[in-house]
């Protein structure tokens, strides 16, 4: 068990950084509109969920970074740069799943009942509904399905972890599967119900539709969003404790194994050569020269799962809350700017 001293350190580290950028965001970033890609329907139901709160940051708590470049400022201050397929996919039911290379309103429906969950739900229903959407994504080449292609891999391995009792609570294993899937199906239904997503979802929506943002930077925001937001709120949530620690790492090695499978899914699917930037975030294999400092230390999945770990602890505390939200969200704008600065210079 870390000492109280060692937290403390932790906290005041963590104020430390969060307080290195004081320029407030415009509140374009907290209202910037993703149009819904669904269709007309008698049930407006939502997804109700008690997952907590990930993005109640009041103002003054909103963070900048000087990592932002212009070009990512801009693409979060306007919805100018919307492409025309965000509003195909509003275009009425014909029966094609398809709408040109995005989802139809068909599709839609099809993938608002997948993220609806029950209290049935199991790791092997979850698989099916994440393997359920990627499908549906990739017959259209839909960019929005980069994540769930990269997801299904994942969510496969973990399953196939707990059955072999890689990990010791397998218990734990089932749990953190189904409420770490339950917030991507969560904001996915947002995004598709003109509802709320948080912000760092919302944000990958948005780039994964424009054209003047290469789809690597958009997986692997998706990839960060995930992480760097839904994970500690998960960990949360399943009541994890210092005693999983072993189990949470053994499990985020194992994303490192699968890499290439993803990676080669995105190429079929997606026309997208992310190896390089992957091969670095996932495993450290940077090539020489090619991104950079601020890249290679920023991006590192171990530290990224690592901070996530850490603000679970912090989360938890009834004094942590405010340290963690804003590591949270400086992190993530943090690295989004970072790949902004790689794609508009053409490296990713």
């Amino acid at each position: 068990m870390k000492s109280w001293r060692t937290y403390s350190l932790l906290v005041a580290l963590t104020a430390i950084t969060a307080s290195c950028s004081e320029v407030p965001l415009s509140d374009s970033r907290s209202s910037l509109d993703v149009e819904p890609r669904h269709a007309p329907s008698d049930d407006d139901s939502t997804f109700e969920s008690d997952l907590p709160a990930d993005d109640d940051l009041d103002s003054e708590d909103e963070l900048s970074s000087e990592e932002y470049t212009d070009d990512s400022l801009d693409s979060l201050e306007s919805n100018d740069n919307l492409t025309d397929s965000m509003d195909l996919r509003t275009a009425s039911n014909d029966g094609s799943m398809c709408n040109g290379e995005v989802i139809s309103a068909d599709a839609v429906e099809e993938m608002v009942a997948l993220t609806e969950l029950t209290d049935q739900e199991d790791i092997y229903t979850t698989f099916d509904r994440i393997d359920g959407i990627a499908e549906l994504f990739e017959t259209c080449g839909d960019p929005w399905g980069m994540f769930p292609t990269t997801y299904r891999h994942i969510t496969r391995r973990i399953i196939q972890a707990i059955e072999r009792q890689e990990i010791e609570d397998t218990e734990w294993g089932r749990s953190i599967v189904l409420d770490f899937a339950s917030r991507y199906f969560m904001n996915l239904q947002a995004v598709l119900t003109d509802g709320d997503p948080s912000y760092a979802w919302r944000q990958y929506y948005y780039l994964a539709d424009r054209q003047d943002v290469s789809r690597t930077r958009a997986v692997v925001v998706a990839m960060v969003a995930h992480l760097t937001l839904d994970l500690p709120y998960a960990l949360v949530a399943v009541d994890s404790t210092d005693d999983h620690e072993d189990d949470y790492f053994v499990l985020g090695e194992l994303m490192i194994e699968i890499t290439p499978d993803f990676i080669d899914d995105l190429r079929y699917y997606y026309d997208t050569d992310a190896e390089d930037i992957l091969n670095g975030f996932f495993m450290g294999d940077w090539v020489d020269g090619a991104f950079g400092p601020d890249t290679t230390i920023t991006l590192s999945y171990q530290t990224i799962r690592t901070k996530s770990w850490n603000n679970r602890w912090l989360l938890e505390q009834w004094w942590g809350g405010w340290a963690a939200e804003s590591e949270i969200y400086t992190a993530f704008w943090a690295i989004d700017g970072v790949l902004a600065t790689l794609d508009r210079a053409g490296t990713i």
